[in-house]
């Protein structure tokens, strides 16, 4: 029987009624004072409110733009009607570590900007709204479904950032039995040793490891392949493996006074300034100082926001596309505004000046315009002629990307195919060219949006549990 509407709410009309409101943020004073998160979350009624906002369209475009393909309406629908446990209960038997998408989804370029209301009204808070039941379920104790009864097979999965733990929830959740294999000694990658705590609160990552843990996953750390780790054992060992291995070394800056003093790393700076992750790079100080970050992306945002907190004296960052092409959340680029950063867009830099000690001084930059689409759809940009100009700048943190991962050449590695780009060539499965290894996230497709590695993660969990059931047919 369909949940009734709450008393008081027209279900016809809310959409139009009840203004958008998205979870309630610290206000920025207060958030560049510490690393705590940015967001609060709805009370219980502004979630049914927000939630009333969702029509049900009869084909609902938001799940369509979603790479994970949420139960959207439905949770919607549950949620308006007060139902929170059984909209928790959806979402955590829905989705592999709902806590983690949650938290680092763009829903404001996905579903929420495919909202049928988004051109009559405002989109529903589709973001906000699983945030609360997230932790609405994590409050009242609904934790994951039973796993499915033991299958025999074993899975061994290389690496244990984002892409790996999804893998190994799906697969666990599955009947299989899991081995995550990483080179660090800390389960989590990014996620614990990358992300500031405002946009990811890394309690969420170690309690999920620990029902992994208690779900029968085992982790292996400390884990080097070609060293401890050989394909053909591996193969040998497990009915199939599946790389998961996150993003290599940052993409380097190559524009003349790139060796100068004060060029450095955004990605190091920001771990170096947010987690307990040794470095051999020295820190760089921005205290007092100057600070241009170069790229748009997820990392470049983060470098200002660290920045800030750090007590720079201006965080510019200098992108040379529109702030629409931005990678970055629009959600986070908006909180680092906020925060006191500064945004040039079609900026691209040309060369970092320095004075006659090396340090730096400036970085003088060209203005583009748009020009033709690239092979991929994305706009192109050109420089204008004449439009030079310099930032000022003390400290330069370069955020342009990161290499593909590397994988040894030792023995079947050497037999994996890959890319010019060097990326690892994979099916509409996620399969490699070798039978039964699979690969997805960043060693397939370099930076991308975390929820895209996510969405990697399912798809390779449900095809290698196709693979196995048709090994077992088989061999019947």
């Amino acid at each position: 029987m369909d949940p009734q509407p709450a008393p008081g709410r027209n279900p016809k009309y809310a959409w139009r009624d009840v203004a958008r409101a998205d979870a309630p943020k610290r206000p920025a004073r207060d958030r560049i004072a510490d690393f705590r998160a940015t967001y609060q979350s709805y009370n219980d009624a502004a979630a049914s409110e927000q939630a009333s906002r969702c029509i049900q369209c009869p084909t609902p475009t938001c799940v369509e733009a979603c790479p994970l393909t949420m139960p959207i309406p439905d949770l919607l629908r549950l949620t308006a009607d007060g139902q929170f446990e059984e909209a928790a209960r959806l979402l955590n038997s829905s989705q592999s570590m709902p806590e983690l998408f949650v938290h680092v989804c763009s829903a404001e370029r996905q579903c929420e900007a495919a909202c049928i209301l988004a051109d009559q009204s405002e989109p529903v808070s589709i973001s906000s709204i699983a945030r609360f039941l997230l932790d609405y379920g994590w409050n009242h104790g609904l934790f994951d479904p039973p796993a499915s009864a033991p299958t025999g097979k074993h899975v061994a999965i290389i690496g244990a950032g984002l892409c790996g733990l999804v893998a190994a929830d799906g697969l666990s959740r599955m009947g299989h039995t899991v081995t995550v294999f990483d080179a660090c000694r800390k389960p989590g990658g990014r996620l614990v040793n990358g992300l500031p705590g405002f946009r990811v609160d890394r309690d969420l990552i170690e309690r999920r490891v620990r029902l992994l843990t208690q779900r029968g996953v085992t982790f292996r750390t400390g884990m080097i392949c070609g060293r401890d780790l050989k394909l053909g054992q591996l193969r040998r060992d497990f009915d199939a493996v599946f790389f998961g291995l996150g993003r290599a070394n940052p993409v380097r800056l190559e524009t003349p006074g790139s060796k100068l003093r004060g060029v450095r790393q955004a990605y190091s700076f920001v771990v170096r300034n947010t987690t307990n992750v040794a470095l051999t790079s020295p820190p760089v100080y921005v205290h007092n100082r100057r600070v241009v970050v170069l790229g748009g992306g997820e990392t470049a945002v983060d470098a200002l926001r660290v920045a800030i907190r750090c007590g720079a004296s201006e965080a510019v960052c200098a992108y040379r596309r529109d702030i629409a092409d931005m990678t970055a959340s629009s959600r986070e680029i908006d909180n680092a505004i906020e925060e006191g950063a500064r945004l040039l867009t079609f900026t691209q830099a040309v060369k970092v000046i320095g004075n006659a000690e090396g340090d730096v001084t400036a970085v003088r930059c060209v203005r583009t315009v748009p020009d033709q689409p690239d092979a991929s759809g994305r706009r192109r940009v050109s420089p204008v002629a004449g439009s030079e100009f310099e930032i000022p700048a003390d400290v330069v943190l370069v955020a342009y990307g990161f290499e593909a991962p590397k994988l040894t050449q030792m023995d079947e590695f050497s037999e994996l195919a890959f890319d010019r780009q060097g990326f690892l060539i994979v099916d509409k499965d996620l399969m490699t060219n070798l039978p039964g290894v699979f690969a997805g996230g960043s060693v397939v497709r370099g930076s991308v949006p975390l929820v895209t590695i996510v969405g990697d993660s399912a798809v390779a969990a449900a095809s290698i549990d196709r693979y196995l059931a048709a090994r077992h047919a088989h061999a019947a």
